[in-house]
């Protein structure tokens, strides 16, 4: 997909749709997680029928730094437009906190509507942010969290674009308040709600009984094996939508690690030369061919 400069990407109010319809039909949708342009490509290319752009990989493919509030609405909105103008599926967002109160909120999900992604989440995280998964998470008080969504779903001019209400209300061992937000979330209109931090298995198959009705997105964080769940089980569980936040972040940093491992003691790429992607796939993958500039296989 190209863009004109200024404009939105080609197909942005049918991907809006899109996302809608697949989260209306019977099971979930999976989207995993990049942290730019090349990552959200090669799920596409996968078959993947979203992606997700998260905070904590988009902080370190950015900066190269920790997801604690480092990379601002400026770097976010900009790394979304990048993704969004590189692939023909819904891209959803992580907007963290809002980069604010509720008044700032309502710019950040104008500037997040522009850059033509189908799905933005806010947080009830209070300021400085930080990755649910790290310690010393806080959160607003049950009324600002609240007067975040109802400014987040006020802010839209499409109705399209998805607004996700997340809470982090778990990360303090809050089960209860974890539920009475996410209630409060859906009443006000949320379309799909985000109860983070998940602490284990039992939580995972607990979450949409507790919640029933609402429409539940999780997160299943690579790291944390009781939120390693199958996502044929998470769809029978009944969750709509499931992230994998770091999949891909983390694989490339492996990955980097390792070639650079062996250059830096062998000398050359020789013995990882089966870890790279051959230069036909990757242009194929880049859609070279568009551009006039793509090569045969074995040239």
């Amino acid at each position: 997909m190209r863009t004109r400069e200024g404009q939105l990407p080609w197909g942005t109010a049918a991907l809006r749709r899109r996302l809608r319809d697949l989260v209306a039909q019977p099971g979930c949708v999976v989207a995993p997680g990049c942290h730019d342009a090349l990552a959200a490509r090669i799920a596409q290319d996968e078959g993947f029928e979203a992606v997700y752009l998260s905070g904590n990989a988009a902080s370190a493919g950015l900066l190269g730094r920790p997801d604690i509030g480092l990379a601002g609405l400026y770097e976010m909105t900009q790394r979304a437009r990048w993704v969004t103008g590189a692939v023909n599926v819904p891209v959803i967002a992580d907007a963290d906190a809002g980069y604010g109160d509720a008044h700032a909120i309502a710019r950040t999900v104008t500037e997040f509507e522009r850059t033509g992604v189908a799905a933005i989440h806010i947080e009830d995280q209070d300021l400085p942010k930080r990755c649910g998964a790290m310690g010393g998470v806080r959160i607003v008080p049950f009324d600002d969290a609240v007067a975040r969504v109802r400014s987040a779903l006020a802010a839209r001019t499409d109705p399209d674009l998805m607004i996700i209400a997340r809470t982090d209300a778990l990360a303090l061992g809050d089960l209860d308040e974890a539920v009475r937000r996410a209630e409060a979330f859906a009443e006000l209109g949320a379309d799909l709600v985000m109860v983070e931090d998940v602490a284990s298995e039992e939580q995972v198959r607990a979450l949409p009984g507790l919640l029933p009705g609402v429409p539940l997105l999780f997160d299943a964080f690579e790291v944390w094996p009781w939120t390693v769940v199958d996502t044929a089980e998470l769809d029978r569980l009944g969750y709509k939508v499931v992230i994998m936040c770091l999949s891909t972040t983390l694989a490339y940093a492996q990955a980097a690690r390792t070639v650079l491992r062996a250059i830096k003691d062998g000398g050359s790429t020789a013995d990882v030369t089966g870890m790279l992607m051959p230069l036909a796939e990757y242009e194929r993958v880049l859609g070279a061919d568009e551009f006039g500039v793509g090569r045969e296989a074995g040239e």
